[in-house]
């Protein structure tokens, strides 16, 4: 992930860990205490909820692999990127995540969405 915080990878290595004590040690490295995490199924608050979630989409889907599919762009403390989901090889679902880091560089909020836009 050239030029991306390290936040942004932790955060990608957490989705990707196999275990959950390899799941909360990348989430206390790039996750606030309140961090918001958003997407079109879900929406909660804090490192629990968001480890109870990778959790549940870990069952749901094992042997997923989330990759970073663009360039990361940013200003502001702001990052955006797309990514897309693979189930054993086999795409899952794309979209691109918005993310906000706090001033100790952590995670503080996760806007995820869901598919492409059209460009007209």
């Amino acid at each position: 992930m050239k030029d991306a915080p390290q936040a942004l990878v932790n955060y990608m290595n957490m989705w990707n860990a196999v275990d959950e004590p390899t799941v909360w040690k990348y989430l206390e490295l790039c996750i606030s205490d309140d961090c918001l995490w958003v997407d079109p199924q879900h929406n909660h608050v804090g490192k629990q909820a968001l480890a109870d979630n990778i959790k549940g989409f870990k069952a749901k889907y094992p042997g997923s692999h989330l990759g970073l599919v663009s360039n990361i762009d940013s200003h502001n403390n702001r990052y955006r990127y797309y990514w897309r989901i693979d189930v054993k090889g086999v795409l899952l679902t794309k979209g691109f995540d918005v993310v906000t880091l706090n001033s100790d560089g952590l995670i503080e909020r996760v806007d995820g969405f869901f598919g492409e836009l059209d460009i007209h």
